[in-house]
């Protein structure tokens, strides 16, 4: 079962330094291109998830499906709310990326086949997943994050590994082949970064910190040499190529337990704010 959990943030500016991210304003606009890419992307994810279901046969996916579509609203709303903090930490742009998005992927509905939307959802969702569980396994990467954001990246690591393999099952059971999961992987990788990079500049420029690579090189040391956030993810990426592929080939069943319980068990960080879903 994969379930829904109502969790409210209520992110207040004052609370929320504007280099939330150990005062690195490189990694911290990373992370905020992110979050402002989640909440149309997420919709995607479920758009393209939802008009193939029909061909799906069986029960448990179908649940799965239902669960799967509740973690992704979720993650939507509390996103947006983050988003709207940025608004009030100064960048006035971030408003302008959500709606370019919005009419970005309203063009990839129109062209692409409903498989070939699928099969993004697809490599997107192995993204999340090897993104989430490197967080959910390295304190390194969770420790200079501030405390008044944490939890949220933690819950949407946590729920984007429970879900991991959804899209991918819809894929298969629509009679989703290899050749053109890996194809789109390709494309959706280059137009991820690319978008990911052309954020991240605008919310650089508003910082006052694009012109000035000086302040870029602690975040790129971060990410790309040492520790290596995205360097150490590269096998996992690379792993979709194998053509028997499966997200869940990457067993994380007792590292969700122990996050589960760390975020939601009895005197979990967010147990008072978890709500009875709608």
């Amino acid at each position: 079962m994969i379930p829904r959990r109502n969790v409210e943030f209520g992110f207040e500016p004052a609370n929320v330094p504007r280099d939330w991210y150990g005062d690195d304003p490189f990694t911290t606009t990373h992370l905020d291109a992110l979050s402002l890419l989640f909440p149309e992307g997420e919709r995607f994810f479920v758009d393209s998830v939802k008009q193939l279901r029909h061909l799906i046969e069986d029960d448990d996916l179908r649940q799965r499906v239902a669960g799967f579509i509740g973690q992704e609203a979720m993650h939507g709303r509390e996103h947006r709310a983050f988003n709207q903090m940025l608004v009030e930490h100064g960048y006035a742009a971030a408003p302008g990326v959500d709606a370019w998005l919005e009419s970005f992927l309203q063009l990839v509905r129109r062209v692409l086949p409903k498989h070939s939307q699928l099969a993004v959802t697809c490599a997107l969702e192995h993204f999340t997943a090897i993104m989430a569980e490197r967080l959910l396994r390295d304190e390194r990467m969770r420790e200079p994050m501030h405390p008044s954001v944490r939890p949220l990246w933690m819950w949407h690591a946590l729920e984007e590994s429970e879900h991991k393999a959804v899209a991918y099952d819809v894929y298969v059971a629509a009679g989703g082949g290899y050749v053109r999961r890996v194809a789109i992987m390709i494309l959706t990788t280059v137009i991820f970064f690319c978008v990911t990079l052309a954020v991240q500049a605008r919310l650089m420029r508003a910082r006052g910190v694009l012109f000035r690579p000086w302040r870029w090189l602690g975040g790129i040391q971060r990410m790309w040499i040492w520790p290596g956030y995205f360097t150490r993810m590269i096998p996992a990426y690379l792993d979709y190529f194998r053509p028997g592929f499966h997200p869940d080939d990457r067993d994380t069943t007792a590292l969700l337990e122990a996050w589960r319980d760390h975020l939601f068990g009895t005197g979990g960080v967010l147990a008072g704010k978890l709500e009875e879903a709608a």
